[in-house]
């Protein structure tokens, strides 16, 4: 994908012919090599369960096949794209929002791109493009189609086989390239800017979302190209409850601040969370804090090729547990596949027996939040860690609160 001047092209269908444009790089593009293995890899995935097509709807993967940066990417979840990638052939995207027409020709190698209407009209425009490439009657992977649109595709191509490719998307996407690995460091390397601007930021009287302004403020400086997620400042009794916002509520001297937040680079995010105590820490304070930390420490260890993702779940929570906190243990996942995507999967969670293998990049973020002690508060922390030959590395570098490990 270089640079250069794009020729007059005709789409499969014989019906779209495109204006010449100068062509550039598409916005935060990781580069040849990459957008070359990504595109392999899928056809890989295909033809190990014998797809003739995948379909792609949701933006980022959209985005992940095509390296062409969907409007509205990862905040919204309206359907406005999909991408059908047949097998042995280049990516067709179908696109709702008229600026594409050029955007698409200016900032990606995707030949055939069709203008098209509102949802409603999907069902007709994905049958005309499976029409085209003769896949009409094949069997085709989708990750999250609409019903009206799933059942309007099987009435136009009854004899079309649809397959549920979640699976094969997390197949795909799991053990990273090391140049997305190289990516991301670097957004976890942003995540940490963020944070140390949060700290910065944190002083009684402060309103949570002004704290979340700097850090997110220092990281777009940085060089994040967005916000994977809401950014999470949750102070005293918001900690308590593990508040998944910034809220207008001010920070006061006595409380634990809970700060969770993401960085893309990329494509590729970044994930971490830290907790704070603004003045001197109780007792209960420090408990929390340091059985989380053992929790941390306790999944990160069961980190090895081989090792089960529920391994590292029961090790966190049996560490919670031998600290005499059990009962305000998180409730859902001890953590989470970390790439592309925010929350892949496999999960870190109970009964999650996918196994390990190097190139796996895994965020661990047990917590203690004690909802019944909103005077006390909760603690949360988050790390990063890739899966290696003969073990595992940790990625991020952030500190901790010594104060709170006293």
């Amino acid at each position: 994908m270089t640079n250069g001047t794009a020729t007059d092209r005709t789409a499969t269908n014989g019906t779209a012919t495109h204006t010449t444009l100068r062509k550039e790089q598409p916005s935060f593009y990781g580069g040849d090599e990459l957008h070359a293995w990504k595109q392999a890899r899928l056809q890989e995935t295909m033809a190990a369960h014998g797809l003739d097509a995948l379909i792609f709807t949701k933006s980022e993967a959209v985005r992940y096949v095509t390296d062409f940066y969907v409007k509205g990417y990862r905040p919204f979840m309206d359907p406005e794209y999909f991408a059908v990638l047949p097998a042995d052939g280049p990516p067709i995207v179908g696109h709702t929002s008229g600026s594409d027409n050029y955007r698409i020709q200016i900032k990606s190698d995707i030949a055939d791109h069709r203008k098209i209407g509102g949802l409603e009209t999907w069902a007709a425009e994905l049958a005309k493009v499976l029409a085209d490439y003769g896949l009409g009657s094949g069997a085709v992977g989708v990750d999250l189609l609409p019903f009206q649109v799933h059942q309007g595709l099987l009435e136009r191509c009854p004899s079309l086989r649809v397959v549920d490719a979640s699976h094969l998307w997390t197949e795909a996407t799991l053990v990273k390239h090391p140049i997305e690995i190289g990516y991301i460091r670097e957004a976890l390397a942003l995540v940490e800017i963020g944070l140390y601007a949060a700290f910065d930021a944190i002083q009684p009287g402060v309103r949570e979302r002004d704290v979340a302004v700097a850090a997110e403020s220092a990281m777009r400086r940085a060089g994040s190209e967005m916000q994977p997620f809401i950014t999470v400042v949750s102070s005293g009794p918001n900690a308590s409850m593990f508040e998944r916002i910034a809220t207008e509520r001010r920070i006061r001297s006595g409380e634990m601040v809970v700060v969770d937040m993401g960085a893309v680079y990329k494509g590729y995010t970044g994930d971490l969370g830290r907790t704070v105590c603004v003045g001197t820490p109780t007792r209960e304070q420090r408990e929390i804090y340091k059985v989380t930390h053992d929790a941390v420490q306790a999944a990160i260890a069961a980190v090895r090729p081989g090792a089960t993702c529920a391994d590292m779940d029961r090790a966190a929570r049996e560490a919670i547990a031998a600290g005499g906190y059990g009962a305000y243990e998180h409730k859902f996942a001890t953590g989470h596949q970390l790439g592309w995507g925010l929350h892949g999967e496999p999960l870190v969670n109970r009964g999650v027996e996918a196994e390990l293998r190097p190139g796996m990049v895994m965020c661990v973020e047990p917590r203690v939040t004690l909802y019944d002690q909103p005077e006390v508060g909760g603690a949360h922390l988050e790390e990063a860690v890739l899966v290696t030959e003969d073990g595992h590395e940790l990625l991020s570098r952030c500190r901790f609160e010594e104060a709170l490990l006293a």
